[in-house]
């Protein structure tokens, strides 16, 4: 979490609203979107956030989660990836947060749980002035439980929007797809032509690599007539003679 000591402006985002009934000029350096803005209160066992004294401004943006405590002029700047369970409980949403570096040891890893509680949701932009003309009593809806489902929907939203970075490890805890291996993204070229060629000069698969295309062509080693098409269960089932089978395995 990076701590912050100005509040937010909400002139710096665009409302949500806004984003959406418009076209952006640009795709980079505009502003983050408002998802939205709820005055809430935050309970939590930590002691950075004990210091937030209610109410406080939770801001769920495009490209953060910011809480901020006006009373006590200080805030936090939340990045999503490192938010690793989000849920609702009634009229709250709980969250939980990966404190710790990538590199860290998984007995030492620090969590940290908070509970938010959205008592009303704060409108900006278009929603604001048509509130406003509608003759709105409050600024928000009444329903505890409505508050909190826009809370949890929109942080939800949020993260899909930031996706984390280092992606899902594999089996071997190497990481995810390496665009950069040889063929990896599909095209074979002069720089990566030896990888492919045998002493002969024969196409071959390198060890360890599979045929892009269906699960049928795991473990090829040689790329032929019909590299790269499937084939139905029937067909691998039908038979043929014995060299037929050992070309075409089941897997799976």
């Amino acid at each position: 979490m990076e701590q912050i000591t100005t509040a937010p402006a909400v002139a710096d985002f665009t409302p949500l609203s806004e984003h959406q009934a418009q076209t952006p000029g640009t795709f980079f350096g505009s502003r983050p979107v408002l998802h939205l803005h709820a005055i809430s209160n935050i309970t939590a066992e930590h002691t950075d956030l004990q210091r937030l004294t209610s109410p406080v401004d939770v801001y769920v943006t495009s490209q953060h989660l910011i809480l901020f405590s006006p009373s006590a002029s200080l805030g936090f700047q939340i990045p999503y990836p490192t938010i690793t369970v989000t849920a609702q409980d009634g009229a709250d949403v709980l969250l939980e947060l990966n404190l710790s570096d990538d590199d860290t040891a998984d007995e030492d890893i620090e969590f940290l749980q908070m509970r938010i509680t959205p008592e009303r949701i704060e409108k900006h932009g278009e929603e604001a002035e048509e509130q406003a003309s509608a003759g709105a009593g409050t600024n928000g809806t009444t329903s505890g439980n409505d508050i909190s489902t826009a809370l949890y929907k929109a942080i939800s939203d949020c993260q899909e929007l930031n996706p984390d970075p280092r992606g899902e490890d594999d089996e071997d805890g190497e990481g995810g797809f390496d665009e950069t291996a040889p063929g990896a993204t599909g095209w074979i070229t002069s720089e990566n032509m030896a990888d492919f060629v045998d002493e002969d000069g024969n196409f071959r698969m390198p060890a360890g690599m599979t045929v892009v295309g269906g699960e049928e062509e795991e473990g090829a080693a040689t790329l032929g007539a019909g590299a790269g098409t499937t084939r139905t269960a029937t067909e691998v089932d039908g038979g043929g003679d014995e060299e037929e089978e050992s070309k075409w395995q089941r897997t799976g």
